[in-house]
């Protein structure tokens, strides 16, 4: 499934995202790269609060899944997400968000549903749903305002870690 979910972005990508431009999109696109590893080491190195199940066809890991995810289905869907942004209202950019905020969450219900995310240490869905607006507000934040997204993602970052007990 997660290979599939891959396949689906890059033809949606190659179809739909702004390739002209796609330079404009590269510092962001790293910064979410940087996340999900930073993520990655932070959960190592203590507990998970999810993971990949490696029951996918293609990938026979959760690090090989991780991996797919990271460079593939987060970088693309950002790009996707960055290239079709919305210049207008407050109203208009907040509803952008919430339809990638809800097509990222049926994407995770139908990955839990076949069991091929797991979730532990108290994580569920509907931290999801939060991480999900954050993250997709910090993207767009990143590609207008770079620096001050850096600053409030080390902020959520250390508030994440603090709430899911990473400290004690």
């Amino acid at each position: 499934m997660h290979f599939t979910i891959g396949l689906l972005l890059i033809a949606a990508s190659l179809r739909w995202a702004n390739w002209k431009e796609w330079q404009r999109y590269y510092p962001t696109i790293l910064y979410i790269v940087s996340a999900n590893l930073l993520y990655k080491f932070f959960a190592s190195s203590k507990f998970p609060l999810w993971s990949f199940d490696s029951q996918d066809f293609f990938f026979k890991s959760h690090m090989g899944i991780f991996l797919w995810h990271v460079f593939i289905v987060n970088t693309l869907a950002a790009f996707l997400y960055l290239s079709h942004f919305p210049e207008g209202t407050f109203w208009k950019n907040a509803f952008y968000i919430v339809k990638w905020v809800v097509f990222f969450i049926v994407g995770e219900v139908v990955l839990y549903r076949f069991q091929h995310v797991r979730y532990d240490h108290g994580w569920n869905l509907g931290w999801s749903v939060l991480f999900d607006f954050t993250m997709f507000t910090m993207l767009r934040l990143h590609f207008k305002k770079p620096i001050w997204a850096i600053i409030l993602s080390f902020f959520f970052t250390l508030l994440y870690l603090y709430v899911f007990g990473y400290f004690r």
